[in-house]
């Protein structure tokens, strides 16, 4: 890299990490919700369950109690605020990672500009930059990942660049590590890859550049079980519910239940959801929540029964309960849950963090624009996550249309995506990885058509 090269990439580095900075310190020491207090107990009692990806857990923990003791007074935000640091020094790489991926690429300057613009100052990046969920550091990792997938697919020869393939398949094993459902998206992208390579040969074509992407995803995948699997043996870690894994079966018998369930069905549903009348229409949490049964309970098969049984009696209502549980995925006009709650955690979800911002004009703008977010507002539509993920689509499409070999990159996070709709709902820090990558794919777009069985 030239010297001009990594100045610049120096600058933009600077630019957006200063950005983020200005907001973490209106959140000071970050944005502490979610799952943070669960993981916090899991760490200091030493019980850890495989729900929540163990890396995360113990990276989260480490800092929590880094300065929570007596020779520091206590101070949890201290510890927190280094999280969010080094936090934003991996988003923010990667950011700056994909601003230089498209400054190789781009002869045109302008879209670069209006990317760092994107990358510093929209709302969405700033203030998921310094959440503390393992989805932001997942997001990060994956935004390399996909640039790194997009430049071995690109490439014309066989290049024998050791250092940084093991780069890139520790990144990539650094990403599957933050995302437990990530894992079941790179085991079914590798399948599929296999069956296209073995498809196209079939055909007479070349697929030396699928097979070589392959290989690296298969090498990828193995790793990351490898050592997920070690995390679980040396953390003792118990298995995690599956009832994340009965998002939809539970919200369509919620559904069902307050709409046109009859009293003998209603009996049914109460039988495994006592709270049935908390149906969110749009968070599976209050269905799911108390099921009476755990990892593969001889009872999870007659739930699965029944409420298939009920979605086949009632499947318009069925229909609906699915819907409105994705909706925010797929309807870019939708405002998903938790745009008002994504960085205003309760109480006791933060652990031991107490917000003390250090500028609460910039806090209370930022809550201005989530909080009392309305849908008709202009800007609405740039907040929703279904438009970014529809631009992702359309930029995979047209690439396996006219530059094909690109288009595989995608194929990873639409399946992550495949798995996203099966979850508790449509929540904006699932599809964080969708936002950070729209810059990068709509680059794709203006590329020119290359031959999929181009060497």
């Amino acid at each position: 890299m030239k010297k001009k090269e990594i100045l610049s990439t120096i600058i933009v580095f600077c630019i957006i990490f200063i950005c983020h900075f200005i907001v973490f310190l209106a959140f000071y020491p970050g944005i502490c919700a979610y799952d943070l207090n669960v993981q916090i107990t899991q760490y200091n009692e030493h019980a850890f369950y495989t729900n929540h990806p163990l890396l995360h857990t113990l990276f989260i923990g480490f800092f929590h109690n880094l300065f929570g003791n007596a020779k520091y007074n206590f101070n949890y935000n201290l510890g927190y605020a280094c999280a969010t640091i080094i936090q934003l020094f991996v988003i923010d790489g990667a950011m700056t990672y994909a601003v230089s991926y498209l400054h190789k690429r781009l002869k045109n300057h302008i879209p670069i500009y209006i990317a760092v613009v994107f990358y510093a100052v929209f709302p969405v990046n700033s203030l998921l930059a310094i959440s503390h969920t393992k989805d932001i550091l997942f997001a990060g990792f994956g935004l390399i990942f996909f640039i790194d997938s997009l430049t071995l697919l690109e490439s014309q020869k066989n290049e024998k660049k050791y250092i940084r393939l093991i780069r890139m398949i520790l990144n990539a094993v650094l990403m599957l590590l933050f995302r437990n459902n990530a894992v079941h998206a790179i085991i079914a992208t590798s399948l599929l890859l296999i069956l296209t390579i073995l498809i196209l040969k079939k055909k007479n074509h070349n697929v030396e550049t699928i097979t070589k992407y392959a290989k690296y995803m298969i090498a990828v995948t193995v790793l990351a079980i490898t050592v997920n699997k070690s995390l679980v043996f040396a953390t003792g870690a118990y298995p995690g519910s599956i009832k994340e894994m009965m998002s939809i079966p539970g919200q369509i018998m919620g559904r069902v239940y307050n709409t046109v369930a009859t009293d003998e069905e209603k009996a049914l549903i109460e039988e495994y959801i006592p709270n049935a009348d908390e149906y969110n229409y749009c968070l599976a949490d209050p269905m799911k929540k108390y099921l009476p049964f755990e990892i593969w309970e001889s009872k999870c098969k007659h739930f699965l029964l029944d409420s298939t049984i009920i979605a086949l009696k009632h499947p318009v209502i069925s229909t609906q309960a699915v819907w409105y549980n994705i909706q925010g995925f797929i309807d870019p006009f939708h405002q998903p849950y938790s745009y008002n709650v994504f960085f205003l955690a309760r109480r006791d979800y933060r652990g031991d963090a107490e917000q003390e911002s250090k500028i609460p004009q910039l806090c209370d703008l930022y809550i201005s624009l989530f909080y009392f977010n309305d849908p008709s507002k202009p800007y609405s539509l740039f907040l929703n996550m279904g438009l970014y993920i529809w631009l992702n689509i359309i930029a995979c499409l047209i690439g396996l249309k006219h530059h094909r070999k690109e288009g595989f990159a995608y194929l990873f996070f639409l399946l992550y995506l495949c798995t996203l709709l099966l979850g508790p709902g449509a929540i904006i820090r699932y599809g964080y990885f969708f936002f950070l990558s729209v810059p990068v794919a709509i680059m794709q777009l203006f590329k020119k058509p290359a031959s999929l069985t181009q060497k």
